[in-house]
């Protein structure tokens, strides 16, 4: 026989024997109904759900567990807090400070020493003296009649041994960011991987957080200073988060992306020198940070909140069963997210969870940017709140993610997505439009507009001037052709079966040329200047380095092309549109794209090319500023004949 509470007056009997007596201290109990093997019973009053956890059933004594109630929407309005959560550090004391409204006891355990919590609703509270910078510690929680060691999911810092009490003051400092931003058009960002940006380098530290700022022969410099002088303004790194399922400190033995949360404000060991110390992984970061910040290149994170990787694992099941995950009607967890959870972002002390390690990794680590991973499964009003406490601390800071339309409980008028794009118009979203037109649709044979596919012209043409059907500003459009998952561009022309190879490095140049003119936010992935592929691996989140390192080869031509084609975006700001503006124009004809930039000084005519037919173009004193590839020149025009983008300049 099990017997649960399911609501403040509600208990739920597992079992079909007949009860004639069943009695709670201090409460009046009656039979409610039966149902479905289950009997039910009103209770008088609320249950005092922190006291409450034995009951008396036909004389025999049993715990009383935890049910249903932690998913009412009763229970999230009636135990709200929003003060300070985790430890408050101070050179003479350190207070600690968890939320678990059902727990019975709870200990912080420091250094391997047990001190009690006072219950202050919904919140236990205590007060350890002494400076506790480093310590070791974690709560011990009885949330019924066995207690539980509990990792804090407010947790700052983590090892080997596990959370730490860090006085951020006594570490390394990390700079003020200098990165300022008035619109997210003027950025161009590059994806990377700590490991596969390193691995295969000729730095001291490869595959680690240094490996990041140490020079290397291969790229005249570091990684950061090479993804600088390629054109980018951010660089956007794959979690660094404290994630599982790799060996801290056997790294060679798994590989992983890091889409698999434990904790969302530590960082993560995997990449650090010495995992087993918490203040090394802190460290290495802002090294990084602000290395990255004094060349001026922004630091943007990926983050994962629409999912946990084990939500058996993960703290807040310890501490309050069900609350952090999303259910269906019949109290089933969902699975929109296909990692078997998702993260229940409605609720307050979630969505308070959230918000709160976001504002951790600005105040503490100068982050420039936020990338929401599957961010469609997350509800509108979180992200508002996201957006409005995070724009008070840095106004240039960047919000965009993943807002596809997923199944998830959430109603549809409340989901993060891109068909709800009006109403949260400071977020920009993976354009995947731009990328099924450009490269082909994610699965299949299909190709896109930049292999020659003059089906989607119309379509291409949307893309280029920021898909106008599809937000409300250039500014809400993440361009791209390839990131972390799915086939990189090269390798989807490999899947495709395309018949000329020797064409290939043309077509991808086409692509990464396109990209840089496009009205929005470019977007680009490791290595994709160079062809890079994953030898035609999709889903390489846990294959190993020979797959997901990148191979440099930074002097190749193509790299140089990019850079130019970067600096004429940065140097016109005609590319960099917040609006859907009378001065761009676009059309096609003669096997030509002609898209038109002006304004009362001057004119920017690209002609698009998608296949290998020789055209002429008149220069009409224009003159040529950037080609993708060899042309032929003579006075009055000039002659292309291979795929890319053309630009001539023209004074009005």
């Amino acid at each position: 026989m099990k017997i649960f509470i399911d609501d403040f007056q509600l208990l739920r009997v597992e079992s079909y024997d007949y009860i004639y007596e069943i009695n709670i201290d201090g409460y009046h109990i009656t039979w409610l109904r039966n149902e479905n093997g289950n009997q039910f019973f009103k209770v008088n009053k609320p249950l005092a759900l922190h006291q409450c956890d034995k009951i008396l059933v036909n004389g025999q004594g049993y715990p009383l567990e935890i049910g249903v109630i932690t998913l009412n929407d009763a229970f999230d309005e009636a135990f709200r807090y929003d003060g300070r959560l985790g430890y408050e550090y101070s050179p003479t004391e350190t207070t600690f400070r968890l939320f678990t409204p059902v727990a019975k006891e709870v200990f912080v355990v420091v250094n391997n020493e047990s001190y009690p919590m006072q219950y202050k609703q919904p919140i236990w509270t205590c007060t350890v003296k002494g400076d506790l910078h480093e310590a070791c510690y974690h709560y011990s929680v009885r949330l019924v009649d066995v207690f539980n060691d509990v990792k804090d999911p407010y947790s700052h810092a983590e090892s080997s041994l596990g959370s730490h009490v860090v006085d951020f003051n006594r570490v390394k400092k990390v700079n003020p960011s200098p990165i300022k931003l008035s619109k997210y058009v003027d950025a161009v960002i590059y994806e990377g991987h700590v490991r596969d940006l390193t691995i295969n380098l000729d730095v001291k530290h490869r595959g680690l957080y240094d490996g990041l700022i140490e020079r290397s022969d291969i790229l005249h410099g570091s990684v950061i200073e090479y993804i600088k002088k390629l054109g980018m303004t951010h660089l956007q790194l794959l979690p660094i988060f404290d994630f599982d399922d790799v060996f801290d400190n056997q790294k060679k033995l798994k590989y992983n992306w890091g889409y698999n949360p434990a904790n969302y404000f530590a960082v993560e060991g995997w990449y650090a020198k010495d995992p087993d110390n918490p203040i090394d992984r802190i460290e290495s970061l802002r090294s990084v940070i602000n290395e990255a910040h004094q060349i001026g290149l922004g630091i943007n994170m990926d983050v994962v909140y629409n999912h946990v990787y084990d939500n058996k694992t993960f703290p807040f099941d310890h501490l309050v069963p069900g609350y952090f995950y999303r259910h269906d009607p019949m109290h089933k967890m969902t699975n929109g997210s296909y990692c078997g959870n998702d993260v229940e972002s409605r609720r307050y002390m979630v969505r308070k969870l959230i918000v709160d390690s976001l504002i951790h990794w600005v105040e503490h680590f100068q982050i420039d940017g936020f990338r929401f991973d599957l961010m469609g499964l997350l509800d509108l009003k979180t992200m508002l709140r996201i957006e409005n406490e995070l724009k008070a601390i840095n106004p240039s800071i960047m919000l965009y993610g993943e807002g596809w339309n997923m199944p998830t409980e959430v109603h549809q008028d409340e989901r993060s997505n891109m068909n709800n794009y009006m109403k949260f118009p400071h977020f920009a979203h993976f354009n995947d439009f731009y990328r099924n037109t450009m490269k082909g649709e994610l699965h299949g044979p299909s190709i896109g507009f930049t292999h020659g596919n003059h089906h989607l012209i119309s379509k291409a043409m949307k893309g280029i001037i920021g898909s106008p059907h599809m937000f409300s500003s250039p500014n809400q459009s993440i361009n791209y052709v390839e990131c972390h998952d799915n086939l990189t561009y090269y390798d989807k022309m490999l899947i495709t079966n395309l018949k000329e190879p020797k064409y290939f490095n043309i077509y991808q140049d086409f692509a990464n040329h396109l990209i840089a003119i496009s009205q929005g936010i470019p977007f680009y992935h490791a290595g994709q200047e160079f062809y890079r592929s994953k030898k035609g691996v999709e889903n390489s989140y846990n294959h190993p380095d020979d797959i997901n390192q990148i191979s440099w080869n930074p002097d190749l031509l193509p790299v140089q092309k990019l850079k130019e084609i970067l600096k004429i975006r940065k140097k016109y700001s005609l590319y960099r549109q917040k609006t859907y503006h009378k001065d761009i124009a676009i059309h096609h004809e003669k096997n030509l794209i002609i898209y038109t930039l002006k304004n009362k000084k001057m004119r920017l005519e690209h002609y698009i090319k998608y296949n290998f037919s020789p055209q002429n173009i008149a220069l009409n004193d224009g003159q040529v500023i950037f080609t993708s590839q060899p042309i032929h020149v003579n006075k009055s025009n000039i002659i292309i004949n291979q795929p890319g983008v053309y630009i001539i300049h023209y004074h009005q």
